[in-house]
């Protein structure tokens, strides 16, 4: 049933047990997808926002991380749900500036090496 109201619904969503937010951003970048990523986790709410699958911004809820060190942050978590609702994002101001596989291979390379220290 088609929802009536100004609000709109998630086309995707899930839990980050199954589908971690890697591979959601992967799917968003392969699909050039636009529109708002919620993170809900224990102790964090984390909002992505992508233009074309590229994310342009990132917040996460009473925490002074933006953008990049908040994308590092986000893609650490484990647990929770994500929601993505496409939305038109033209207007909105890239402050990030890097593609998402350039962000998704950094983080990767900061996994590994935080492993190799511990």
């Amino acid at each position: 049933m088609l929802s009536t109201g100004t609000t709109p619904e998630a086309g995707l969503r899930g839990r980050l047990e199954q589908f971690g937010l890697a591979t959601v951003l992967t799917f968003l970048d392969l699909e050039r997808r636009s529109g708002e990523l919620l993170l809900v986790a224990d102790d964090k709410i984390g909002r992505l926002w992508l233009r074309r699958g590229q994310v342009l911004r990132a917040r996460i809820q009473a925490s002074r991380r933006v953008n990049r060190a908040a994308i590092y942050d986000l893609l650490g978590l484990d647990r929770g749900l994500f929601s993505f609702t496409q939305r038109d994002l033209d207007d909105m101001d890239d402050e990030i500036g890097a593609p998402t596989t350039l962000l998704l291979m950094e983080a990767a390379r900061r996994i590994d090496e935080a492993a190799a220290a511990t």
